[in-house]
């Protein structure tokens, strides 16, 4: 019997911190999604300027070098750039950012507007456009990554010691 105990206070240990560590690990993917995002950014501009690349050609190249979820939703609008007219890509950005579910939903707001606007001016109100969102990105993830240090400590302490606790009410 206390052999069973054992087990399952281990496992209820385990189980919370594991919990805490994902809370922790969710404030750090906001930050990796939006320094992706100005990886993109830049990598359009490049596209459209350098190449002369067509908006869609231009996403999906610089979607390529992504690496967190946002590779996927900028997949999605790709392909709803090829497939359907000005009026359902802008549903298709709205639908689509909002499926990352690690953002607030000011970074939600800048992301849409910012890919909502380019391709409707010229290069160079696209390049401002691009520009500004970059700025106000910087300073998204420099409050990311101060909630990031606040918070990610108290989550897996808050995990760790839940499950202490559950176990101490358990024996």
């Amino acid at each position: 019997m206390i052999f069973f105990k054992i087990i399952i206070s281990i496992a209820i240990l385990c189980i919370t911190s594991y919990i805490g560590i994902e809370k922790a690990n969710y404030l750090k993917s906001r930050e990796d999604i939006l320094t992706d995002m100005i990886t993109f950014l830049k990598l359009v501009e490049n596209e459209m300027i350098y190449m002369l690349n067509s908006l869609p050609n231009s996403y999906e190249i610089a979607r390529q070098r992504l690496s967190s979820k946002l590779k996927d939703v900028i997949g999605a609008i790709v392909l709803d750039m090829s497939e359907y007219g000005v009026d359902k890509i802008d549903m298709s950005i709205t639908n689509n950012i909002n499926l990352l579910s690690e953002l607030n939903q000011y970074d939600k707001d800048i992301i849409i507007s910012t890919l909502k606007n380019l391709g409707r001016s010229d290069l160079e109100s696209q390049n401002n456009i691009i520009d500004n969102a970059i700025t106000i990105l910087r300073k998204q993830i420099n409050e990311a990554n101060s909630i990031k240090i606040k918070n990610s400590k108290v989550y897996r302490t808050v995990g760790i010691i839940t499950g202490l606790i559950i176990v101490v009410v358990f024996i």
